[in-house]
Parts: C-alpha cells; structure tokens; sequence
C-alpha cells in the first residue's frame, strides 16, 4: 500500500482557483500523477473534431447519473471546456462529439465536476481528435462525484500515465464458487522503473471470470515500467469473492506469471473469512 497511499497524500498538495458560471469551485492539482508519468512522452493531438468517449460503471444501478457534467481537458498548449451532458447510464457508453478551433498540443490531464448531488462513478474517459489515437484516461483512483456525499467529491481529475500498453491474463480457479460475476477490480502494476495502475478488470459484454477460464484485459496509456516485478490487485466493490490461479502481466516486451501460492481469496464482503481485499505479488 506504501505506492497507492503515497499518491493519495500528495493528491491534495496543491489548490488553484478557477470559476465556472459565477461559482468558485477548487481543484487539486495531481503531483502523484507528474510524478508517475516520469519521463513519458504523450501524444500529441489537434485539430477540429473532438471526440469524448465516457464509459460508467455499471456494478451499481445509482453508478449513473442524470447532473450536468463539465469537463476540462489539459493540453500543453490550451486547454477546452466542455459540456459532456447529463445523461450516463450505470453501465453505459456514450460518445459526444464537438468542434473545437483550439490546438491543445500534449493532452495530459481531464478535471471534472458536477452541478448537483446525484452520484456518479465514471470508469474510463478516452479523448480523442480529428482520428488521431485516443488519449486513455483511467478512474485509478476509484472517484465518485457528487456535491453531498461523504464518499464523493463535487469535482476529480484524471490523467494519462504514459502511451505503453499493458496486458493482464486472469486465469480464474476451479474451485467451487471459485468464479464471480459482481466483483470489481483493479491493479497496480510494479516495474523496474516504477508503477503504473490499471481500470477495472472487465470486457465488455463478455462474462469474465469463469471457473476455469482465462480473460485477457487490455490497458493503453499506461507507464513504461520495465521489467515486470509484481502485481498488486485491490477488490473494490461487489457482494461476490473471487479466486484465481495464475494472472500474466505483459507490458510490451516483458512479460511475468504470478501464482496465487496461498490460494486467497478476493473479496470486499467482511462475511467471507479469510478473503482480502487486497492482494500483491512478487
């Protein structure tokens, strides 16, 4: 936990002020997230056509929300606000496209913030312009938004951790209740030359985690982190608990397998003795 809370605690090192519609709101400036971007070179994207790919967690059926969302996108040269909307789904994916005149050179970072109290769960946000590659964003600090509940927060910020690409291959157990349909996970990803953190371990419309199976989940935009040393997986939400065999991290060239030696369990569920919520291995 030592990396993760790290990062939390410098989350909250720096406040600007900016206005929107007349109300000041603050936002935090993500240090963490400079500091693990290293050396990374980003993509570099302008041009007119600005497209906005939102995709919201569906584990809960209040994950939606039906406020208006703002969203700024940082780039190294200008920056843009826009309007996402007010209508996303738990479990959705909406694409909105814009037209925008600015160039915004190397887009590094996403702020976001809501105008009212229903609670959102936003997963993963890619950017992208007139077709060039799309910039992903990650929710790897597991955000919320909302202006009055205690485990959200009335604006977040997401940011790019690099242009390399990791793959993480989850072969679950065949053990009985081995299997899970409701867990939600995420990882963080250890290397020589730091860390780098996932989204949430899902494909779309497909039913991962079956007993036996193996299930390939592909991350872009993560940190060239080396040669790989370990994985840290962390349960998040889901009244289920998981178990499985072997997972393999492949970040380009470099591959590992970890074995779950101990045969633990994951779980977020205080009822399921034994289990924890989160789990690393060397």
């Amino acid at each position: 936990w030592f990396g993760f809370s790290c990062c939390l605690a410098e989350f909250g090192k720096q406040w600007y002020q900016r206005r929107v519609r007349g109300v000041t709101t603050y936002f935090s400036t993500m240090i963490v997230v400079f500091l693990l971007l290293g050396s990374t070179f980003y993509l570099t994207i302008a041009g007119r056509e600005l497209k906005v790919t939102v995709r919201t967690e569906g584990h809960y059926s209040y994950t939606g929300t039906t406020d208006t969302i703002l969203m700024r996108i940082h780039g190294a040269s200008k920056d843009v606000e826009v309007i996402l909307g007010n209508n996303f789904p738990a479990g959705s994916t909406k694409t909105i496209t814009y037209d925008v005149s600015e160039n915004l050179g190397n887009v590094y970072c996403l702020d976001i913030e809501t105008d009212g109290d229903d609670w959102w769960w936003p997963r993963t946000i890619t950017v992208e312009v007139e077709g060039k590659n799309p910039v992903y964003f990650y929710n790897i600090f597991n955000q919320k938004l909302s202006t009055n509940d205690i485990d959200a927060s009335p604006a977040m910020w997401m940011c790019t951790q690099g242009t390399s690409s990791c793959t993480v291959q989850a072969t679950t157990a065949t053990g009985a209740n081995s299997n899970t349909d409701d867990l939600v996970m995420m990882a963080t990803i250890y290397g020589a030359k730091g860390p780098t953190m996932t989204g949430v371990f899902d494909n779309q419309d497909i039913d991962d985690f079956e007993k036996g199976e193996t299930n390939s989940f592909e991350f872009i935009g993560m940190r060239n982190v080396g040669a790989i040393k370990c994985i840290a997986i962390r349960a998040l939400a889901g009244p289920d608990a998981w178990l499985f065999d072997t997972i393999k991290v492949t970040c380009g060239k470099k591959s590992k397998s970890f074995k779950n030696k101990d045969y633990t369990w994951l779980s977020v569920d205080e009822r399921d003795v034994g289990a924890v919520t989160y789990l690393k291995l060397c």
